[in-house]
C-alpha cells in the first residue's frame, strides 16, 4: 500500500540489516499464505522449503564430519605427540602442518561441518526481524493456543520442543569434538532454549522445523554412508 503512493515510503518499514532477507521471506510468505491461509503453516511450508535447497550441502557437511569422527584416532596420535610443547613453542607449528596434510590427504574440510548453521542462522535472524516489523503476522494466529506468531509462546510448548529437538540433533551428529567439549555442546540446547522462550513464536516454530527436518535428514544420510570406520593410527617417527 505504501508503494502505491510512493516507493519511497516502503522505508518507514525498518528490518534492519536483514532487509535484504526479510523481505524475500515476507513476500514468500504472503504467497503461500494465499493459499494456505494460515501463516504458521505458511512458515512451516517455507522452512521445508529453505532445507530443500539446502539438502545436498548439509549431506555434504555431514559426510566430512563423518570422515572427521573417522580420522580422530589419527588426530589425537599426532596431538599427543606434540602435548608436550607449550602453545608458543614453533614445534607446535609443525603438529598444525601435519594435521593440515592429514586433511588434505583425506579431502576433508574441518569447517564444513558449520557451513549449514552458519547459512540457515542468517534466515533466523531475517524471520526475527520479519515477525517483529511486519504488519501482516501481527495477531497472525496459528493452532490452538498460539493467538499470534509475533509474540512468545503463552505456555513455553514450542520453545521447550525447539530445546529437545536440538539436543536429539546433537545426540545423533557425528563429532571430532574430546568429551570435554561434547559436555559443552550439551548446554547449548539449554542455553537456545532459554533464549528462545521469549521470543517470537513464529521464530521458534521456524527454527523447530529446522531442526526436525535436520534429524530426519541426519537419519537418512547415517543410513546411506554406514557406520563409522575408525581410521588406524599413525606410529611417531
Amino acid at each position: 500500500m505504501l508503494a502505491t503512493v510512493d516507493r519511497t515510503l516502503v522505508k518507514a518499514i525498518h528490518f534492519g540489516i536483514w532487509d535484504f532477507l526479510a523481505v524475500p521471506l515476507l513476500r514468500a510468505l504472503k504467497w503461500i499464505n494465499a493459499y494456505v491461509g494460515n501463516y504458521g503453516w505458511s512458515i512451516i511450508i517455507l522452512t521445508v522449503l529453505i532445507n530443500v535447497a539446502m539438502f545436498p550441502l548439509r549431506h555434504k557437511s555431514v559426510v566430512s564430519m563423518r570422515r572427521m569422527q573417522e580420522l580422530q584416532p589419527q588426530i589425537k596420535a599426532i596431538q599427543d605427540r606434540y602435548a608436550k610443547y607449550k602453545a608458543t613453542d614453533p614445534e607446535r607449528q609443525k603438529m598444525n602442518q601435519e594435521l593440515m596434510a592429514l586433511y588434505k590427504e583425506k579431502g576433508v574440510n574441518p569447517a564444513s561441518g558449520c557451513l549449514p548453521m552458519l547459512l540457515t542462522t542468517p534466515v533466523l535472524f531475517a524471520f526475527y526481524s520479519l515477525l517483529s516489523m511486519s504488519i501482516e503476522l501481527r495477531g497472525a494466529p496459528f493452532v490452538g493456543w498460539i493467538h499470534d506468531l509475533s509474540a512468545p509462546d503463552p505456555y513455553f510448548v514450542i520453545p521447550l520442543l525447539m530445546g529437545i529437538t536440538m539436543f536429539w540433533q546433537q545426540k545423533i551428529s557425528p563429532t571430532s569434538a574430546d568429551p570435554t567439549q561434547q559436555r559443552v555442546m550439551m548446554i547449548m540446547p539449554i542455553m537456545f532454549t532459554a533464549m528462545m522462550a521469549f521470543s517470537p513464536s513464529g521464530v521458534v516454530l521456524y527454527w523447530t522445523v529446522s531442526q526436525l527436518w535436520a534429524i530426519g535428514q541426519q537419519y537418512l544420510t547415517n543410513r546411506l554412508i554406514g557406520p563409522p570406520t575408525l581410521a588406524p593410527m599413525r606410529r611417531g617417527k
